[in-house]
């Protein structure tokens, strides 16, 4: 486990809040560190107790706040998807991801600080775990999909990844806004 687990979850809770907002309204680079520090009431000695660097933070920050989502993408059995279920469980994730936006604002902020941090690649290195499962996640349904015949396989899968994964993030950009 990560050493910030050991801070309280209301600690924690706090600077990742301080983290995702500064961190979604100046993008990585321009993030202030002391900013979130000092909103957050820590000392610098404090902050390197629990994490390396801002780079650290920022991977924290998306990945514990992501982890209920992500956990149910990493298990997600696509085997149990039958025909006529394939549509519908796809569409109950899409509630579940809003859902868990609406119960906890924490989720927009974060959502906006990873697209924000797709500017540059060393930026977008700090996503790259969260893009991984989303890419598996999406080959997977693809698959699935087309070994039910549900989705076309006349096309590569390449081309489907891409079209799927740019339709997402043009949904995602849209509902954070």
């Amino acid at each position: 486990p990560h050493p910030s687990k050991k801070m309280s979850d209301e600690r924690r809770g706090q600077l990742f809040g301080l983290a995702a907002a500064e961190f979604a309204a100046h993008g990585f680079a321009l993030a202030s560190l002391n900013r979130i520090i000092s909103g957050a009431g820590m000392s610098k000695s404090s902050f390197y107790h629990y994490f390396e660097n801002k780079s650290d933070l920022f991977r924290q920050t998306l990945e514990q706040t992501l982890a209920p989502y992500l956990e149910g993408i990493e298990t997600f059995d696509f085997d149990v998807m039958t025909p006529e279920k394939f549509w519908s469980r796809l569409q109950a994730m899409t509630d579940e991801g809003a859902r868990m936006a609406e119960e906890k604002p924490l989720f927009l902020d974060v959502g906006r600080m990873f697209y924000r941090a797709l500017g540059t690649p060393e930026e977008a290195a700090l996503t790259g775990n969260i893009q991984k499962i989303a890419t598996g996640w999406t080959s997977g349904m693809i698959q699935r999909g087309q070994a039910l015949g549900l989705v076309r396989e006349n096309l590569p899968e390449s081309l489907l990844m891409n079209a799927v994964m740019a339709m997402a993030m043009a949904t995602d950009r849209w509902f954070l806004k």
